[in-house]
């Protein structure tokens, strides 16, 4: 009997073990374990190995663990600030590693000299950075001004109207978006300000409107819209070089390290074909993946039920349109106006606080904003530590070494692949190309890649390369949170994307630039 009771306690446990959390995520705490006790390579540092595999940990942690993004990072923020594993800033603005706080080192001179920062502390204040960081604080306004688009009803409003116009399919939906998406891109330099603050929350409204009730999680209708609309907004994005903030940046390192002008002309010259070809078949594709069904007769006797329940604009509408236009004007008129992205964003949601629109409360109980603010924050914390660290350099220089015996060509598409794919390292596409866009092109001018070739290639996957992650941005950051696709599915889909892009690119794309004449 008690050996009998002895079993059953032990299929218990057994039982306990399987049904826990924690165990889903063991193979992220395996692969950061391993990598944190691997041979530190030269140009590598212990510091920059731990952070590198805290950062490996965590992307293995959202394709297995059974935790919420934010608790993730959460974790592998403290862990870093427990191990001291950041750069901290001394009393006399030097940067060290935190590990380093306290110790003392031979200065110029020959004196010693003490390294003055707090370990502990100065790596937490690096942990908490990111919640100052513009880039998450524009997202987290966009999902506020989305609130109100879907408070008023107005984007239930244009939403019908497009739904109408475009929706005897949802392939035809798509394309709407991308549409509104293509005439935007050329006029606002911020991705996340276009996708999150003006489509994102129409993409939302259409969503509602057939049918889909965002409570329920994932939904084949809800999925195929908005990995579309990220997908449109990202390569929109990569079409024009004032249609993403990094996108000059881009465009000023091939000027200094190949001495080519690759202004707003030839951009499009170079990018025109293969981007939007890729305008043009991705929503088939992911409609052949997902298989989103809409009963279009029902939708249309819901339009026409909806329009007349809706009933004439009303003075809250009146109000969201007029700080939208104010928006998109300032967002427009960034270079004449002075006035960053972010701060326009934020104003937006201080001015709909003011004339009633919003209410306080609304803010308060946003909780996809405030979840989203947390893990794009702790992202870009991340990203700016593998770059103060090392880790992008090294990657760099290792790169230019490995490929010293390659033919131009080669050398072109073997540096495009490793810049495309090192994206799953970052949460911001500008904070990608201010990190590697420099040394991926002075590695392509050691190794005599054609310059032109090179550089269009990188300013596409500039922006392209955001399909890979639901964290590469805030736009996208946006689409992945509203839990219409799972995580892992999310990456699942991104790499399909990215296969095909890289398909594009390298046919399509190189037949284009032949005939161009840049190689």
């Amino acid at each position: 009997m008690a050996r009998k009771q002895y079993v059953g306690s032990r299929k218990s446990w057994s039982q306990l073990a399987k049904e826990s959390r924690l165990v889903s995520a063991l193979p992220a705490i395996f692969i950061a374990v391993v990598i944190a006790n691997l041979p530190v390579p030269d140009g590598l540092s212990y510091t920059s190995m731990r952070l590198l595999a805290v950062f490996a940990g965590v992307v293995m942690g959202l394709l297995t663990a059974d935790y919420d993004m934010s608790v993730i990072l959460a974790v592998a923020l403290l862990v870093l600030t427990l191990t001291q594993s950041f750069m901290c800033t001394t009393a006399d603005g030097r940067l060290v590693e935190c590990d380093k706080c306290r110790t003392t080192y031979q200065d110029a001179t020959g004196h010693w000299q003490e390294y003055k920062c707090d370990a502990i502390g100065g790596s937490f204040d690096v942990a908490v950075s990111g919640f100052s960081n513009k880039v998450a604080w524009l997202v987290f306004s966009a999902f506020h001004i989305g609130k109100a688009v879907e408070k008023t009803n107005f984007g239930r409003r244009v939403s019908l109207v497009l739904v109408k116009s475009m929706g005897r399919s949802t392939i035809g939906i798509a394309y709407a978006v991308c549409l509104a998406e293509l005439a935007l891109a050329p006029f606002i330099p911020s991705n996340t300000a276009r996708g999150g603050g003006i489509v994102y929350p129409i993409v939302e409204s259409v969503i509602l409107a057939l049918g889909v009730d965002p409570q329920m999680g994932e939904n084949p209708v809800g999925g195929f819209l908005s990995i579309v609309a990220s997908n449109a907004n990202l390569l929109s994005s990569s079409l024009f070089v004032t249609g993403m903030a990094g996108n000059p940046i881009v465009a000023s390192k091939a000027a200094s390290i190949f001495g080519i002008d690759f202004g707003f002309a030839e951009w499009f010259l170079g990018a025109s074909v293969p981007t939007l070809l890729l305008i043009f078949i991705l929503p088939p594709i992911m409609h052949m993946v997902l298989r989103p069904k809409v009963d279009f007769t029902r939708l249309a006797r819901e339009i026409r039920r909806q329009h007349h329940t809706l009933g004439p604009i009303s003075v809250d509408e009146l109000k969201l349109c007029g700080t939208l236009l104010l928006c998109l004007v300032l967002w427009v008129g960034t270079a004449y106006f002075g006035i960053d992205a972010t701060v326009v964003a934020y104003m937006a949601i201080v001015v709909l606080i003011l004339l009633d629109v919003l209410a306080w409360d609304d803010v308060v109980k946003n909780a996809k904003a405030w979840d989203t603010f947390f893990w794009l924050a702790s992202f870009i914390v991340l990203a700016e530590q593998l770059t103060a660290l090392g880790v992008t350099d090294w990657i760099g220089n290792s790169l230019s070494k490995s490929l010293h015996n390659a033919s131009p060509l080669t050398s072109t598409v073997s540096l495009s692949m490793v810049y495309f794919f090192s994206m799953y390292m970052f949460s911001s596409i500008s904070s990608h190309v201010v990190a590697f866009a420099g040394p991926f092109f002075a590695a392509g001018h050691v190794l005599s890649c054609p310059p032109r070739l090179l550089a269009i290639i990188i300013a596409l996957f500039s922006s392209m390369a955001g399909v890979l992650t639901p964290f590469s941005t805030g736009s996208v950051a946006m689409y992945a949170s509203q839990g219409y696709i799972s995580q892992p599915r999310w990456f699942l889909l991104g790499l399909l994307s990215s296969l095909v892009i890289l398909g594009v690119t390298f046919s399509v794309g190189l037949t284009w630039w032949k005939l161009l004449g840049w190689y």
